[in-house]
């Protein structure tokens, strides 16, 4: 009798439990559905937290990608390290000119902005995307803009992403408004497998590839997933370095042993620039290797350096593992590739946020002639052929 009492109850809440549970095992759907869903709510504020900053950007995109045109959306990508900058960084991303205003006047530029979107019906979604890099008073205009829609309904959310401490510093006054507001963090996790083809599909489609399986089959893909954990950088890193290699020996789609190739090839020179830490960016080829040509690397004041161009290829990005290593926040942890194949040396964009110039036009790929002046974020890097001084 007991049994037969409790099983109205027990059958009224499977459906909802079922649908919380497939939405955690979804992982980063999950995530996405989660995020979605705070917006259709008109909360206020969201926490998005993940190990990985490419993959919490890749969550942004595909959110953003998914609202209305009625909505307004501006990204700040960069660290703020004052009060003063977030501000600047959130009114440039509105595309309202920010001036030389001091904070009070920054404040109340922001404040009429979201009001004339509430009197036309707009709603507007901000994102700060470094928040482990923002100082803790910079985090405080975020709180302040939090309380602000809160009490004036603008129709505001802002979106604050970092690394999983991000929370720890939510939790203590005066920023635990913004957490209390935001309810529970978003866990931008690693792509599932299939999460991790629809990426591949995607960026494939954006190259300008109408068929995916044309350029790389699916047993490829999964490789892929497998060797990269779900981190869209590393799948962007490796998918990129398997299309020039497959392009390289002929070879379409791309396989299994291209990928393996690709990923052996990253692997020893991320090896090979480990054991050589320090050293100076000119002796980090071999020079056992014929010389082809050379990078002559400006990145603002420093002084201007030398990388020879042999057999091999050379990787640009802010990464550590990288051969010619750029810190600036502008610039991709894996952001291009020079390569050596039989038309000569090559320049591939690896998906960079920011992108890969030649000459002053953005490129994806690029077959590099003696002269050309190539642009990577603060950086310029000139290209000479041969092995002439």
């Amino acid at each position: 009798m007991g049994d037969q009492q409790q099983s109205p109850q027990t059958r009224a809440r499977p459906l909802g439990v079922i649908r919380a549970l497939s939405v955690m095992k979804r992982g980063y759907n999950g995530a996405l559905d989660r995020l979605t869903k705070a917006f259709a709510d008109r909360q206020p504020a969201a926490v998005l937290v993940g190990r990985r900053a490419s993959n919490a950007a890749y969550l942004i995109d595909r959110f953003l990608d998914s609202v209305g045109d009625d909505v307004t959306t501006a990204r700040v990508s960069e660290p703020c390290t004052s009060p003063e900058a977030a501000l600047r960084a959130l009114l440039e991303a509105l595309r309202i000119d920010p001036g030389q205003d001091n904070l009070e006047t920054l404040e109340g530029k922001a404040e009429r902005y979201l009001s004339l979107q509430r009197k036309l019906g707009r709603r507007t979604i901000i994102s700060f995307e470094c928040s482990q890099d923002i100082e803790p008073w910079a985090v405080d205009r975020v709180r302040r803009l939090v309380e602000l829609e809160s009490r004036e309904k603008f129709g505001l959310m802002v979106i604050l992403a970092g690394r999983p401490g991000l929370g720890r510093l939510l939790r203590k006054p005066p920023f635990d408004v913004i957490g209390s507001c935001a309810g529970q963090q978003i866990v931008a996790g690693p792509l599932n497998a299939n999460e991790t083809r629809v990426y591949i599909s995607r960026e494939a489609r954006m190259a300008g590839y109408k068929n995916i399986s044309e350029v790389i089959s699916l047993s490829a893909i999964t490789v892929i997933h497998e060797l990269c954990a779900g981190d869209v950088a590393r799948i962007d890193t490796l998918t990129c370095m398997s299309i020039v290699l497959a392009e390289d020996q002929g070879i379409s789609p791309i396989s299994t042993t291209v990928v393996r190739l690709a990923h052996d090839r990253l692997n020893n020179a991320i090896e090979k620039r480990r054991k050589k830490n320090g050293a100076d960016v000119e002796q980090q080829v071999s020079s056992s290797q014929p010389a082809t040509g050379r990078l002559i690397v400006r990145i603002n004041d420093k002084p201007v350096k030398e990388q020879p161009v042999g057999q091999g290829h050379i990787l640009i990005g802010r990464g550590e593992q990288c051969d010619v290593v750029v810190d600036s926040h502008v610039v991709s942890r894996h952001h291009a590739l020079v390569v050596h194949s039989e038309d000569g040396i090559g320049l591939l964009d690896l998906g960079s946020t920011n992108g890969t110039y030649v000459d002053g036009r953005r490129i994806d790929q690029h077959l590099l002639q003696s002269g050309d002046l190539i642009g990577v974020g603060d950086c310029t890097i000139t290209y000479f052929a041969g092995s002439g001084t």
